[in-house]
């Protein structure tokens, strides 16, 4: 298929690039395909009216367009960390990453129809380095606020940073670069261009064999920065897929984590389809912990992170499911209502799917008795946040979300042969 102008023209310029200083690293080149101004992918995606990467018309889904219960059960969440401040008159939700919105469209909906008491104080920015198309996500970073007491939300936005790739030769970490010959881009390998790239995966070396390849995200320091200046007071909630480090810079996974993806389809191949796929990298949940602790936050649990589906577990979302069966009984959902709703919400606990995501919480002048941070029920447990509150239904939320008895897509419960399975999108083996 014979590419369009714009992306001729994104490629041009990464020719020209090269021509001009020599092979770039992956991470310039990523950040290029991706968020280039004109035609990287994400602007071309989102600031066409109509068009999203989201989604049964995009490219992949988010637990957010999967059901408005994810949104719902943070809601939940969020009221809880609130009460734990004291129940402050200001509590501002900073949520980075937003994309199209929909995530904080339904916590703010759920707080309005379920939670009264913090819908009198709480702010909801949702922000995003390419916001879409006629809508209030804000994407100056300017116009970020400072020293907010509340949370600060990412939400699959870590595995979307340029990362650095890297490739072990003789013994050594060597990175890989991004070139222009015969009329293609290439790999080339050279020296690493960070020495933190090397500081990284040196202590694993002696189990990694000869051609082993992987990635670092070297943007996490810059972001766990950006969370400090934003939040002087509350809790930090990060969710996305990945490893602590010794999980991720294993021999299972010889050829790195990274992935891209193109209509619901999968591959490794980074440097075709540039501009028109999305590219994405496990997160490393050991430098996500790091970069918070080195900024004063303390991390709520024994581990770096849980499982999405103990920390939606934890906060009840088994309430939520016994809800929808319960008003389907009474008549007030009819069968089909209540079999998409629950498709929906069992997605988002789905240990082969949307269940093996992380979820990684920290705190900052957050304090018990004991002078430690106070925990928060979807990382420790206790009793379900969801008792005495009603489930969001798909027919009552204002934006729409995937419906996956309908759709060709990873989360449906009918999946073609064709179709990649959950493994293969996120698992250790392309």
């Amino acid at each position: 298929m014979t590419e369009t102008m714009s992306h001729s023209d994104l490629e041009q310029r990464l020719i020209d690039r090269i021509d001009e200083h020599g092979p770039i690293t992956f991470e310039a080149f990523m950040d290029a395909a991706l968020y280039d101004d004109r035609h990287g992918y994400y602007p071309s995606r989102r600031r066409q009216i109509g068009s999203t990467p989201v989604g049964t018309d995009g490219d992949y889904f988010t637990s957010p367009s999967s059901h408005p219960a994810f949104g719902a059960l943070l809601a939940l969440q969020l009221d809880e960390m609130w009460r734990n401040l004291g129940s402050p008159d200001e509590f501002t939700v900073v949520e980075m990453g937003a994309g199209d919105g929909v995530l904080g469209s339904d916590v703010y909906e759920y707080i309005e129809r379920e939670l009264p008491a913090i819908r009198e104080v709480i702010s909801y920015i949702a922000t995003d380095l390419v916001p879409p198309a006629e809508s209030t996500v804000i994407g100056q970073l300017s116009l970020l606020p400072l020293g907010v007491k509340g949370c600060v939300i990412s939400n699959e936005l870590l595995d979307a940073m340029p990362v650095n790739r890297f490739i072990v030769q003789a013994g050594e970490v060597r990175e890989i670069y991004v070139d222009h010959q015969g009329g293609k881009f290439v790999e080339v390998i050279n020296d690493v261009s960070d020495p933190e790239i090397s500081a990284r995966v040196e202590p694993f070396l002696g189990s990694l064999p000869e051609g082993y390849r992987g990635e670092a995200n070297l943007r996490l320091r810059n972001w766990a920065d950006s969370v400090s200046a934003t939040l002087e007071r509350g809790y930090v909630i990060t969710i996305d897929y990945g490893y602590e480090r010794p999980e991720l810079y294993t021999p299972a996974r010889l050829g790195g984590s990274l992935r891209c993806y193109y209509q619901h389809t999968l591959s490794q191949n980074a440097l075709a389809r540039i501009g028109r796929q999305d590219i994405t990298a496990h997160v490393d949940f050991t430098t996500v912990d790091h970069m918070l602790l080195v900024n004063g936050f303390e991390r709520i649990g024994k581990r770096s992170y849980v499982a999405q589906r103990q920390f939606l577990t934890n906060i009840g979302i088994g309430g939520f499911l016994s809800d929808i069966g319960a008003r389907t009984m009474n008549g007030q959902l009819s069968r089909s209502e209540s079999q998409e709703d629950l498709a929906g919400i069992g997605s988002l606990i789905d240990p082969g799917g949307l269940g093996r995501f992380k979820v990684a919480a920290h705190s900052r002048g957050v304090e018990s008795d004991g002078g430690r941070s106070q925990a928060i029920t979807g990382i420790v447990g206790g009793s379900p946040l969801t008792a005495e509150h009603s489930a969001p239904t798909l027919d009552g939320a204002s934006v729409e979300h995937a419906r996956l008895l309908r759709a060709s897509n990873p989360f449906s419960q009918d999946q073609s042969g064709t179709m990649p399975t959950w493994d293969e999108l996120f698992g250790d083996k392309p």
